[in-house]
């Protein structure tokens, strides 16, 4: 069986300030680049599990950038036509596998995945199984699902399981591949996006529920999507997909039940937290340490700029001590740091520099506490550390640890404060900024944890972000209580 494996990983924000050109992204391949390079989103994951069955892989372009805007019309063409071409190049093949996030746009382009799974559909015909694996935070359309013989997602959020769902989709993509399997999918939109953490419940449970239904007798695949709130655009959803054995009766009711007990789960809990000033109250009367305040709105996984200063400033109001706070992105802060060298003191101008959502910047009086060049951490906090923060400081200000970096990117482990010689366990209050990835090597250390829900980019206050052209209702944001999931039609591309 020829495996045809490639892909690209970014989910896009309508709202982030940050501009995606062609040099935002990074490109690696199976097979060239070291294993850890290419593994923690799927693709290296898929490439492995493919060749360790005696599959033929075929290794094309796996392309990732840090969410941002949507990409220029340029850089998403060159993105598209790499995959594209070198999938020409490989034909025939028995199955194509595209590792892709589900929430990218471009200039003009709603929906970059249906649009690229729609012209390898053109491609390959349709004797070729076609499946792609994508992020939990996909807005799923009918366009990825009429192109696609198996649309996937990971499960957990921290998305950790890409490699139980890309050795799950690979035999049943080659049982559609030889005929043996007829695939037959239907899917629920369910108006009600967000970041629903998996490892808590009633989500826990509900994820147990969506796994159980896939060992029901015809059905072969399950996912369940929490869609992603910072695309303004007409498909911004949760989602659940179901395919089945040639079954589209089983497929419709399979889908229609767990999008009804998914819409339940979520307005269950709204999982929105509390305010800037309310959530370092909680942080400072809890009696234990560490304590993990998760700086959610300014979460750089979900396009906010990583440069905010409304929690930092707080702490800094409070005289707050033995706190540590990370990531803040200020490359020329950064640059000051390393000029200035360890022991310097200096006046500094720090965050706040991308717009109106990152705050105002803060002039600080700044110990240079450390210097690094090649300090990284543990993408979605597992593993060794393999994520560079390019240029990186810490400094002290106060009795606060602040660690800056230079490459854009949240908070995935502890390794961002101890390679810079702080450790989290010594400290009252943990800030970070991050949505949920944060909990898998946070969580296990922290006292508590409080989400902070200020102001930002990825707030879980979606009424206050200006939607233009999504489709409403939509639960958060429209003055409603309740919304009705509706089948998604899907078209054969």
């Amino acid at each position: 069986m020829r495996c045809y494996i490639a892909g690209v990983q970014h989910e896009c924000s309508s709202f982030s300030p940050v501009p995606t050109s062609i040099e935002s992204f990074t490109t690696v391949r199976w097979g060239v680049h070291r294993p850890s390079a290419v593994r923690g989103m799927g693709y290296g994951e898929a490439c492995d599990i493919a060749r360790d069955a005696g599959y033929e892989v075929i290794a094309g372009p796996f392309s990732m950038a840090q969410p941002s805007l949507p990409a220029s019309a340029a850089a998403w063409a060159t993105i598209r036509d790499g995959i594209l071409d070198e999938l020409r190049a490989a034909t025939p093949v028995g199955i194509v596998l595209l590792c892709l996030h589900g929430a990218q746009m471009a200039d003009l382009v709603n929906d970059c995945e249906g649009e690229l799974l729609a012209a390898a559909r053109r491609i390959v015909g349709r004797r070729t199984a076609i499946g792609a694996l994508l992020d939990l935070h996909a807005n799923v359309s009918a366009a990825m699902l009429g192109a696609a013989d198996l649309v996937v997602s990971c499960r957990q959020y921290p998305h950790i399981d890409y490699d139980e769902r890309a050795a799950e989709m690979l035999p049943v993509l080659a049982a559609i591949a030889d005929g043996s399997v007829k695939s037959c999918t239907a899917a629920y939109r369910i108006p009600a996006p967000g970041a629903y953490p998996t490892p808590e419940e009633p989500m826990h449970s509900f994820v147990e529920r969506l796994t159980a239904a896939q060992h029901r007798p015809g059905v072969l695949m399950t996912s369940a999507n929490h869609g992603f709130e910072g695309s303004d655009q007409p498909d911004l959803a949760a989602s659940v997909v179901v395919t089945t054995d040639g079954d589209p009766t089983l497929a419709d009711r399979v889908a229609h039940e767990l999008a009804d007990d998914l819409l339940a789960v979520i307005k269950s809990r709204s999982w929105v937290g509390p305010g800037v000033v309310a959530a370092v109250t909680e942080a400072l009367a809890h009696p234990s340490h560490p304590v993990v305040l998760a700086d959610r709105a300014d979460n750089a996984g979900g396009g906010a700029a990583g440069d905010s200063t409304f929690v930092l400033a707080e702490l800094l109001r409070r005289d707050v001590t033995e706190a540590a706070f990370g990531m803040l992105w200020d490359p020329g802060a950064v640059d000051f740091c390393h000029d200035a060298g360890i022991g310097a003191h200096l006046p500094l101008r720090i965050g706040g520099k991308c717009g109106p959502m990152s705050g105002e910047p803060l002039d600080v009086l700044a110990e240079v506490r450390s210097v690094r060049s090649d300090a990284r951490q543990a993408l979605f906090g597992r593993g060794e550390p393999n994520a560079p923060l390019g240029r990186s400081a810490s400094i002290r200000v106060g009795g606060i640890d602040i660690v800056l970096n230079s490459i854009r990117q949240q908070v995935f482990s502890t390794h961002c404060f101890t390679e810079h010689g702080i450790d989290p366990l010594t400290r009252r209050i943990v800030v970070v900024k991050s949505t949920q990835h944060f909990m898998s090597s946070f969580g296990p250390i922290a006292a508590h944890v409080v989400r902070c829900d200020g102001p930002g980019t990825l707030t879980a206050d979606i009424a206050t972000l200006p939607y233009r052209h999504v489709r409403r209702p939509l639960l958060g944001l429209d003055p409603v209580d309740s919304v009705t999931v509706a089948p998604i039609a899907i078209a054969l591309d």
